[in-house]
């Protein structure tokens, strides 16, 4: 995983050299719905306390067969098809799986 981090308080922060498969309950424009998705990358922006808060993931959608971009704030739930695990911070997660 490669973070690159702009100044504290301005975006972008970004997360790329990850892949990794979720299912993901969203909820978009139009509605919730359930997809599988390989996630590629994180945006976000460093706060001035120095934590990272993630905006956007940007993923390949299996449903739609596409390269998409999903507002972190919409995704309802995101699962680890392996383990079933539900991951509730994706950038802690990603940060555990490396050690």
């Amino acid at each position: 995983m490669k973070i690159e981090i702009g100044k504290p308080s301005l975006p972008p922060v970004s997360i790329t050299e990850i892949k990794q498969d979720f299912l993901m309950r969203y909820a978009g424009t139009k509605g919730e719905s359930e997809r599988r998705i390989t996630v590629n990358g994180l945006n976000g922006e460093q706060l001035p306390n120095g934590e990272i808060r993630i905006l956007t993931i940007k993923a390949f959608c299996h449903e739609r067969n596409s390269p998409r971009s999903f507002k972190a704030s919409s995704v309802k739930e995101l699962i680890v098809p392996e383990t079933g695990e539900v991951v509730t911070d994706i950038l802690k997660w990603f940060r555990e799986q490396e050690q």
